[in-house]
């Protein structure tokens, strides 16, 4: 090396390294900008819930990946000023793809903070088979002008700790879809739900009135039978 000349290290496209560095290090800062930026925008398109009658809340949205319509309405019992966990509440689903319409129930007796609709099982490499849930059996009661007999159904105990009716099929000992239930609400619009052999721990019985999310039913196209 001839006297005097400095010995320079190069870098991508024969940039100096200090330079290949640098627009190395500004590349990643803005991959990671847009990534960033990217990620906000999917998680502002999801869909938050709406207040409506008083202990009322409304979801509705169109699961991406399987393009199902759905509308999700919660309705929760009062919270008190002790409590500090989520309140009990009962939830109806409606669903709608390809024109049919489907409706499922879903319980919490309290603690369960989540709304977002999950899409059904979709069949991977690695899961070819639908999870299976444990069984709980409930039971309700239908009151107003006056009383049904108890009811007694099985629930599946999701992972979350909200409960699901199970609606008829192959792995479901209910005979009765949702649906069916939706006639009694209607005319005994008070829901008294508890677990049907209770043990110690067990939560109590909880009544659900349920006329404000009825109304919000009527309003509801993809809730129609």
């Amino acid at each position: 090396m001839k006297a005097g000349m400095r010995q320079v290290s190069f870098g991508l496209r024969g940039l100096p390294m200090k330079r290949a560095l640098s627009s190395w290090s500004k590349a990643a800062i803005v991959f990671a900008m847009a990534a960033g930026h990217a990620l906000s925008a999917q998680e502002a398109a999801e869909p938050q819930p709406v207040a409506g009658a008083q202990n009322l809340l409304r979801l509705e949205g169109t699961d991406a990946r399987s393009g199902i319509h759905y509308v999700r309405l919660f309705l929760s019992l009062p919270k008190t000023d002790a409590e500090t966990k989520a309140s009990p509440r009962f939830t109806v689903e409606c669903t709608e793809v390809r024109g049919k319409h489907q409706m499922s129930w879903f319980m919490s007796f309290g603690g369960v903070d989540g709304f977002a609709f999950e899409p059904p099982f979709h069949p991977t490499q690695t899961d070819l088979l639908p999870p299976r849930y444990p069984s709980a059996n409930l039971k309700m009661v239908f009151e107003g002008y006056t009383k049904s007999k108890p009811f007694v159904r099985a629930w599946a105990e999701l992972p979350s700790g909200e409960l699901r009716y199970r609606n008829p099929g192959l792995d479901s000992p209910n005979m009765e879809a949702p649906q069916h239930w939706m006639q009694f609400l209607i005319a005994l619009p008070g829901l008294r739900i508890g677990y049907a052999k209770p043990i110690n721990g067990s939560p109590t019985e909880l009544l659900f009135p349920t006329q404000p999310l009825l109304e919000e039913l009527r309003k509801t196209p993809i809730c129609a039978p």
